[in-house]
Parts: structure tokens; sequence; C-alpha cells
């Protein structure tokens, strides 16, 4: 009797102690991320940190149309105006788009967002220690798991042993270990909508509040429009502009969500925009008839394009663009 109220408080304490050690470790790791990179987010960067992906189609969205790139019509129908790309995201639109009304801008919205190119952005900020990897989300919750089945093995056996009056104390114990390592659940879980590093979300708030990116008016924004956009959603830019209010009547419509998320996947294994936010793309679109536009990487967005030049396009870590070369 003895040896085996020794063998199950042994069970007991490791069931209730080792998988929260775990936990306790697998989220310092998840939330440490990789080492801060130098230099800091641009501007889809930040519009992701903000409001995620649709933020970063909707900053895009108005990048374009800000320079003439990209119209908007009453009707909500886009028509490219130019076809230059500074970044896999505007690549991918223009994929979407062409020189005549007809593509919809609320399906524009929520497809996109799917994208290869909007998962580049993403995987930017993974590296620069803004955001946690989805690989190291599962882990988290898979530690989390693994923790909650610990905490059910050691409550059995502790009420198990309560009614043994020679293992009473250690029972107590267990039952003391079991409302600490509930706690531990509750304040070293998995978050609902986990995404943010510490670091990412400290850039984040701050952004919003104080310096240059805070402002309202877009002409005193570094970014213009499009970079009130990425901080504060639609609503924000002073002076308001036709091609914001078509974005807020967009938002207000959505399409089936199966059907998109089947268009989205199918986009995702045949667009040409498949490379990741950071890395360099060849030239895949045409720009005025026979010619093909090229970007450099710039912080302004704004670009000119000549007819009959050819050359390559690269993207830029802070979403900016620069002139074609002709």
């Amino acid at each position: 009797m003895t040896s085996g109220i020794v063998v199950l408080s042994v069970v007991m304490y490791l069931a209730l102690l080792a998988p929260s050690a775990r936990l306790i470790v697998t989220r310092k790791r998840t939330l440490a991320g990789p080492p801060a990179a130098p230099g800091e987010p641009g501007l889809l960067e930040v519009a992701y940190l903000r409001g995620g992906a649709i933020r970063v189609v909707d900053t895009a969205i108005a990048r374009m149309c800000e320079d003439g790139r990209v119209s908007v019509n009453s009707n909500g129908e886009l028509k490219v105006e130019r076809a230059a790309a500074f970044n896999a995201v505007e690549r991918a639109l223009l994929a979407r788009c062409g020189p005549d009304w007809g593509t919809k801008l609320y399906r524009l919205r929520v497809q996109l967002q799917f994208d290869p190119a909007v998962d580049g952005v993403r995987s930017s900020l993974v590296n620069r220690g803004l955001l946690i990897s989805r690989a190291a989300e599962e882990k988290w919750k898979r530690a989390a798991e693994l923790q909650v089945g610990g905490l059910v093995v050691g409550a059995v056996i502790a009420l198990g042993l309560l009614g043994v009056p020679a293992a009473l104390p250690v029972a107590i114990t267990g039952l003391v270990l079991l409302a600490g390592g509930i706690k531990l659940r509750t304040a070293y879980g998995p978050r609902p909508k986990p995404g943010h590093t510490p670091r990412g979300q400290e850039f984040t708030d701050r952004v919003g509040r104080t310096g240059p990116w805070s402002v309202r008016a877009s002409a005193e924004h570094p970014e213009g429009v499009a970079g009130v956009v990425a901080v504060r959603d639609t609503a924000g830019p002073e002076p308001d502009q036709p091609y914001l209010h078509q974005l807020r009547l967009a938002m207000r419509t959505r399409p089936a969500t199966s059907t998109t998320a089947k268009t989205s996947k199918r986009a995702k294994s045949s667009s040409s925009s498949s490379s990741s936010y950071s890395s360099s793309s060849g030239g895949g679109y045409s720009c005025s008839g026979a010619s093909s536009c090229s970007s450099g990487s710039h912080h302004s967005g704004h670009s000119s394009c000549s007819s009959g030049s050819s050359c390559s396009s690269s993207s830029s870590s802070c979403g900016g663009g620069s002139s074609c070369s002709s």
C-alpha cells in the first residue's frame, strides 16, 4: 500500500509540474522571437501590425489611388491607369485588375488578403521579431494542451488520495499545485488572438500615439494618405478622398466567404506574386502598351514610367517605390 502511494504521488507531481514548466519555457521562447532587426518597419509592415492582412490591402489600394496608378469609380470598380508596382502586394493587385472598369473593389479586398504577397509582409515582421510565427504559435498551443492534460491526471490522483489517511498531506499538496497550475494556464496560455511579440505590441501602440506617423492630416504624414490608412484605417485621413469613401463602402459589402476562400486558395497556387515581401521579382506586367516597368527601393511611393523601355522590378521593405527606368 505504501509503495503504491509513493508511485501515485510521484506521477501526480510529475503530471502537475513538468507540463507547467514546459508551458512557461515555451511561452518565453515564443514571445521572445528572433533578435530585433535593424531599422523601423515600413508602410505595409506598419499596416499589418495595426490592422492585419486586410489593412495591408487597403493601404496598398490607397497608395496606388493616391499617385494615380489605379482609379476607383462611383460604382466601386477599379481600373489600372498606369501598371507600375513597387512591391509584391502591388504586383498582386495589378494581376487582379485590368485597364477597363470591372474589377469590384469589395472582391479585390477580400481576395488579395490571402495572397502570398501579403503573407510575405507577415514573414518580414516575424523575422524582425515583431510578430509570432505560426509554427511558434502551434508549439505554444500544444504545450498548453499538454499542461491541461497533466492537470487532469494530477487532479484525479489527488482526489483519489484524499480518501487515504496516510496520503492526506500529499493529496492536499497536490490540490494546491493543481490550483496553481490552473492559474498558470490562465496567465501563460495562448491568447485568443496571438500575434504580436512584446516588442511588436510596443511599437504598434507607440506608432499610433506619438511621432509623425500618428498624425491624421495626410498632408503632414510622411507617407501621405496611405500612411494614415495604415495607422488609422480608411476613416483616418483628413482631408477625405472619394476612393476612401469607396473603400469604406467595400468594407460593408462581403462576398460569400466560402467562394472567396476557394478563389483565394486557387490564386495562391497560380499567382505570379508568390515572391515574399522583401524579395526581388522580375518584371511580369506591362506598362502603357508595349513597355514594361521597373521600380527600385524608395520610401515615397511615387513614380513615373516611360513607354518602350523594359526593366525589372524589385520590392521595397518599406512599401515605397521609385521611378521607372527608361
